[in-house]
């Protein structure tokens, strides 16, 4: 898989600051684990972080980023400037296919967490095939088995309120427990969903006996993506 560019996407991502806060903040909860993750971090699909919590990064002396896009570590540095152009984490990047890449950066670096950042839910787009995107997913659960490891990801999308900061969707808890079973019909009435929703095919992207968390993102205006985020321990 070549480079790729998407000068429209950070445009975009810049200009929805406002509309993605709660989105951002709700990720960084998240991301606000208890443990006491490694020092160093593969980080695969994060872009330029633009929904990244700079406070999770800081957590640690290395970083690798891998992302097609070659703007991804200069933007992620303007982004989280006071965390990284201090000098405290070290940023690396490898522009490329993550799925490709990562059995090296696993071998590269053996005490490394691993979080995909939004990237699992796009498999699909690039595969055009459901079973060829489920037998990546298991071959990533067998990479990445031992060490802790994370994905925030969509599970379905569609179209729904133009009010990003909707009551109904931000005042519900939408943690899940273990093997929880998705709150569709809830998830898509506290939007106000309406017309033809796409299911990413990331039910099973998180081991069963995982708790997890349901976060909106108002993509843009009156469209809407449902992110599903978990932490797994070593096994």
């Amino acid at each position: 898989m070549q480079r790729h560019v998407d000068l429209g996407w950070h445009w975009r991502a810049y200009r929805a600051r406002q509309r993605w806060q709660l989105t951002r903040q709700a990720i960084a909860r998240w991301l606000d684990v208890p443990a006491a993750l490694p020092t160093s971090l593969i980080l695969l699909g994060g872009s330029a972080g633009w929904m990244m919590s700079g406070a999770f990064l800081a957590r640690f002396d290395r970083i690798l980023l891998i992302d097609l896009d070659p703007l991804a570590p200069w933007l992620m540095r303007w982004n989280h400037r006071h965390c990284l152009r201090s000098g405290a984490v070290g940023l690396k990047h490898w522009v490329g296919d993550a799925h490709e890449l990562l059995p090296k950066a696993l071998a590269e670096d053996q005490q490394a967490c691993v979080l995909f950042d939004n990237f699992l839910g796009l498999d699909s787009m690039y595969t055009r095939d459901l079973q060829a995107t489920a037998k990546r997913l298991r071959r990533v659960h067998e990479q990445v088995k031992g060490r802790w490891w994370g994905s925030v990801h969509d599970r379905l999308s569609g179209p729904g309120t133009s009010q990003w900061n909707c009551a109904p969707c931000w005042s519900q808890d939408w943690s899940l427990g273990a093997a929880q079973p998705l709150p569709q019909q809830r998830m898509l009435q506290s939007v106000q969903a309406h017309g033809e929703w796409i299911d990413h095919g990331t039910e099973a992207v998180l081991p069963a006996h995982v708790s997890s968390v349901l976060i909106p993102w108002p993509i843009v205006a009156g469209r809407w993506h449902w992110l599903q985020a978990g932490w797994v321990p070593p096994q």
